[in-house]
């Protein structure tokens, strides 16, 4: 008898073990040897054992009153250890790195600060093409203007964005003043449907930037942004660019462990 009915999952232990590990990690809480055995495609049998060797090692933990199994302390352990080592700037590093190669302009990841009420851009990767104004970097800077920072700010709650639209100054560019509530609802309404945002010189002279919404395991985290001079817009159309954008911030929010909304 084949233990595994799903050609996605491998016939090998040590693959199925990592598949254990992992779904146990994606579940969120205690499951049955049956629920996980049928998500994975395993026969019961072989789920239990495995599941057994994983308990032996203290990375799974099994509670006997209720037969459900859960993550154990050395899954824990491990999973601290590495986010401790590892910044979501650095794992966007690759994703915005090959925008900027196949489309030879700047990108940065920006980090949602919750607190601050800001964004801050943490990771750049530059092409070729010289830009003609200054990026800060690490530097908190506005949800309401620009693109990179309305995508995140459209996915956040209401409550929140009532509270940054009422704490916002004019634009930094042309002193415009900050759009009413209903204005900036209707955009961000825009924002959500497209799964990107586009602007125009609304936080730096003479940019255009084009952003998508990066998504942590408790919301959102920041943006992926493209930004170049007007004059230099691409060929192909913002919303062709923009669902590329929202692409890689998706397939980065699936690295990160995030899920959109």
């Amino acid at each position: 008898m084949n233990d595994v009915k799903d050609p996605k999952v491998g016939a090998g232990t040590v693959h199925r073990t990592m598949s254990l590990m992992t779904a146990l990690a994606d579940f969120g809480g205690p499951v049955s040897v049956r629920h996980i055995a049928g998500e994975l495609g395993l026969a019961p049998s072989t789920t239990h054992r495995l599941l057994n060797l994983l308990v032996t090692d203290g990375f799974a933990a099994f509670d006997p009153k209720s037969s459900l199994y859960s993550v154990g302390p050395e899954l824990y352990r491990i999973s601290a250890k590495i986010a401790a080592s590892t910044s979501p700037a650095r794992i966007a590093r690759n994703c915005i790195t090959e925008l900027a190669k196949r489309y030879d302009e700047t990108v940065l990841f920006g980090l949602w600060m919750q607190t601050a009420g800001k964004i801050a851009f943490v990771e750049r990767a530059d092409g070729q093409k010289k830009l003609l104004y200054l990026i800060e970097m690490n530097t908190p800077l506005s949800l309401v203007w620009g693109a990179s920072g309305k995508a995140a700010l459209a996915f956040l709650p209401d409550a929140e964005i009532a509270r940054i639209l009422k704490e916002e100054g004019p634009s930094p560019v042309t002193g415009q003043a900050p759009p009413t509530a209903d204005e900036l609802n209707a955009e961000l309404a825009e924002i959500r449907r497209k799964g990107f945002s586009v602007s125009h010189g609304q936080k730096l002279p003479g940019a255009l930037g084009i952003a998508a919404p990066v998504f942590g395991p408790s919301g959102v985290l920041g943006t992926i942004c493209m930004t170049m001079p007007r004059e230099r817009a691409p060929t192909v159309s913002t919303d062709d660019l923009g669902a590329e954008i929202a692409a890689a911030a998706l397939s980065l929010t699936g690295q990160i462990g995030g899920e959109k909304p």
